[in-house]
């Protein structure tokens, strides 16, 4: 009995083990056909929400290029897996509709064809799930050394043979084990910055030579070694923390540089630097290039161990950047012989040949060059200074607009390291130089113009970072300096120059402008006796520089139309400030602000700017400046409080400029019973207003007709509390939107819609995805850039 049950638990054990090996797989295999139809269905949704997970990281991943981060190889190869998977998905659904999954005249289901189909969408089902599964990643980008604009090859760079001859041999030396320092010295303007620029290129591209190349331009206009630090380290991809001491900073950048092979490029040197100092160590993998006007800096005061001196254009390549520069004018038989002795004059000086040239690119007669010939005095070594500047005041005569003369010095009287754009705007308003305009946007577009002509006679050039800056040439700006002397009686203390005194009394009679830039003035005088003066500008060296100004200081400038105090800090503004009645822009900008509601006095301003400064309230009293065309309060952090109906009383405002800045506007009901602070109904009572900057954290507040009647061509806005004002592309009109379901689309939004170029969406997905469809179904064609904060499906095309 008991051989018995022993038998049939052996065969029932069998059994199971049989019906596990064939009777499982058989109905895994029927079910294949079963549920042929739900297998494709949800491959067809596991492949959509794969297209969903790669448009979100696709989004990410533009973000972040623009920001110039390189990705992750992770997620280069994530994205190329998702578009094969993508593909081959699509195209097993494609042939789905041409497989014959039916016999019998499609009346009885092939069962092969369907088992076969089924099996394959079930595998890909899978493979498309693990892929999405792998889509979190930790960071999807990381910095890298940022690439120098100056390691593309200038368009208008020409490899003359005496330049190129200078750049190997300086390659070589560079080779050489024994050498740490070498240096190159010439004239103002004879092209030193350029050599700097192509030595740097070509070292970048020898990776076997250095593992890191920087290079760090305009040295003599850096206040200090910890800012000429700081750059270095940038370019090295290092940060600064903010309470680190310089020794630390510069031990953390010894620490850098000695552990790879390192090039440091310090462009134009005028006095003695301690290389020990800023961290640039003087050992065998680290060379460092200088450049200077004199090899008396180079040799004698920073032991380089080479020098090179650059000398002028020889007569060959002389003419051949004059020819290039002055274009197919000089192939006019008639003019041809001429133009080589006018360009010989300018002696193979680059900086007089690109500019001299330029001046008489579109001079089509003979006389013209005739008269530039004569004018100008043969440029050679002896006495090259005066000639040279003879020979670039001829430029400055030759621009022929009205306008150009004058906003070419103020260029030039601006300029500290660079010529901005913006205060260029408002200190040329404020002094009427730019004619024949009714706007603030008329006037920047004519400004902007006139700067381009200036570009084109080279005396202005270009910076290759920032298109809100120009630059100028060293030699260009002396020119300047002499002439607003000379012609304009100017006082001007320039960065790095040290104030002594002020000008004496028959000087401030006659002068128009007293610039002070970056300077330390122990005190203001009692006053100035200044009749003619329409400038005046006082940017102080130190932050948050003391001033007291004292009670009687304006009483003789009753002419002054800008008037300009930089990083300072005014306890208030003197009662003689109510004698400026001609003043047309105050700028108070990077200011610590006390008492400042005599302001309210200047009826006839035009331009008030507060950028960056501190302070708690705008003065009530502003609201009395009913002439008021630009009102700029960008990066005003700490206000706080405007009061109600201040900004409606501007009703001439223009341009209203409150990014990264006052951001507690009020809405219609108030809980209190008397409202504190500005509402955006105030925006309705300025006409006029076509530029705007705004943060509005609350959507809840925003008016059913919120700029529904508006002309505004340029604006940054930001609508709800995600956003921060620092990403905000400062050239494209941008729109940031966070909305709830309560909120409506109306008007006003729908009008910026259609304007806006940079838009960032943040929001439920019903919301974002009403604004998208409707961007698609309006056509907004000026959209450039779409960042989306929430996953979307079949809205975006």
């Amino acid at each position: 009995m008991g051989c018995h049950n022993f038998l049939v638990a052996i065969g029932i054990g069998i059994a199971g083990k049989i019906a596990e090996f064939t009777v499982a797989p058989v109905i895994r295999q029927v079910g294949y056909v079963i549920h042929y139809n739900k297998n494709l269905k949800k491959l067809e949704s596991q492949v959509g929400d794969l297209g969903a997970a790669r448009e979100s990281m696709q989004h990410a991943v533009e973000t972040e290029e623009r920001k110039g981060r390189r990705i992750e190889a992770g997620v280069q190869n994530w994205l190329t897996k998702v578009d094969e998977m993508t593909e081959k998905a699509n195209d097993f659904l494609k042939d789905e509709q041409r497989a014959q999954t039916r016999c019998l005249r499609g009346f009885c289901p092939n069962l092969k064809v369907r088992h076969h189909r089924s099996r394959k969408s079930t595998k890909l089902v899978q493979e498309v799930a693990d892929l999405c599964g792998k889509k979190d990643f930790g960071d999807i980008a990381y910095d890298v050394q940022l690439e120098e604009v100056c390691s593309i090859p200038a368009k208008d760079y020409q490899a003359f043979d005496s330049r190129t001859s200078v750049a190997k041999e300086i390659m070589n030396e560079l080779r050489q084990s024994n050498t740490d320092i070498i240096g190159v010295y010439g004239i103002g303007g004879v092209g030193k910055t350029t050599l700097a620029k192509e030595v740097y290129r070509q070292a970048t591209e020898d990776k076997t030579l250095f593992d890191d190349v920087v290079i760090v331009q305009d040295v003599k206009k850096i206040p200090d070694l910890d800012e000429i630090r700081k750059r270095i380290a940038e370019k090295l991809g290092m940060d600064f923390l903010g309470d680190e001491t310089t020794d630390k900073r510069a031990s953390r950048l010894f620490s850098r540089i000695k552990k790879k092979k390192v090039l440091v490029i310090l462009d134009d040197i005028h006095e003695k630097i301690n290389l020990e100092i800023v961290g640039v160590p003087r050992v065998s993998n680290c060379k460092v290039l200088l450049t200077s006007r004199t090899r008396e800096v180079l040799s004698g005061e920073m032991r380089t161990q080479k020098e090179f001196q650059l000398d002028l254009l020889d007569a060959k390549e002389n003419w051949s950047l004059f020819e290039k520069m002055a274009g197919d004018v000089v192939q006019n038989p008639a003019i041809r012989e001429v133009a080589t002795d006018v360009a010989q004059k300018c002696g193979g000086l680059p900086v007089l040949v690109v500019t001299v040239a330029s001046a008489l690119k579109n001079r089509s007669t003979v006389e013209a060059w005739k008269d530039a010939s004569r004018r100008l005095k043969k440029f050679d070594k002896q006495g090259f200074t005066k000639k040279a500047y003879s020979a670039l005041e001829w430029s400055y005569e030759q621009l022929d607009d009205e306008e150009l003369k004058p906003l070419f010095l103020l260029s030039g009287l601006m300029r500290g390291q660079s010529i901005d754009l913006d205060y260029l705007l408002k200190s040329s308003m404020g002094l009427g130089l730019i004619k024949n305009v009714d706007t603030v946007e008329e006037a920047l577009d004519a400004l902007l113009s006139l700067v381009e002509k200036l570009k084109d006679s080279c005396l202005l050039l270009e910076d290759s970072d920032n298109n809100q800056i120009v630059r100028m040439h060293d030699l260009v700006h002396e020119v300047v300096i002499r002439i607003a002397w000379r012609d304009q009686h100017v006082f001007k203390v320039a960065i790095g120059d040290e104030f002594k005194e002020w000008p004496n009394m028959d000087f401030c009679t006659k002068c128009t402008m007293i610039i002070l830039k970056s300077c330390s003035i122990p005190q203001l005088p009692e006053g100035l006796e200044c009749p003619e003066l329409k400038m005046f500008t006082f940017s102080s060296r130190d932050a948050d520089h003391y001033l007291e100004i004292p009670s009687n200081f304006f009483e003789g400038m009753t002419k002054l139309r800008v008037l300009d105090f930089t990083n300072l800090s005014i306890p208030s503004l003197p009662p003689s400030l109510q004698f400026l009645k001609s003043l047309q822009t105050l700028c108070l900008d990077q200011c610590t602000l006390g008492d400042v509601t005599l302001i309210g006095q200047l009826q006839n301003l035009e331009i008030l700017s507060f950028r960056m400064s501190k302070f708690k309230e705008l003065p009530k009293e502003i609201g009395q400046l009913t002439r008021l065309r630009m009102l700029d309060l960008f990066g005003c952090s700490q206000l706080e409080v405007i009061s109600p109906n201040v900004i409606s009383n501007l009703i001439r405002l223009e341009h209203l400029r409150m990014g990264n800045s006052f951001n507690r506007w009020e809405g219609e009901v108030v809980i209190s019973s008397e409202r504190r602070n500005a509402s955006l109904d105030e925006l309705k009572h300025l006409p006029r207003l076509n530029a705007l900057q705004i943060h509005i954290p609350d959507s809840n507040i925003l008016p059913a007709d919120f700029l529904a009647t508006s002309n505004l061509m340029r604006f940054h806005i930001c609508i709800g509390s995600a956003w921060k004002w620092n990403d905000v592309d400062g050239y494209l009109n941008a729109l940031k939107l966070q909305l709830n379901a309560s909120n409506e689309l109306h008007q006003g939004l729908i009008m910026l819609l259609k304007r806006t170029e940079d838009l960032y969406l943040e929001g439920t997905e019903g919301v974002n995805s009403s604004i998208v469809y409707q961007i698609g179904a309006e056509g907004f064609q000026k959209l450039k850039h779409l960042h989306l904060q929430t996953t979307f499906t079949n809205f975006i095309n």
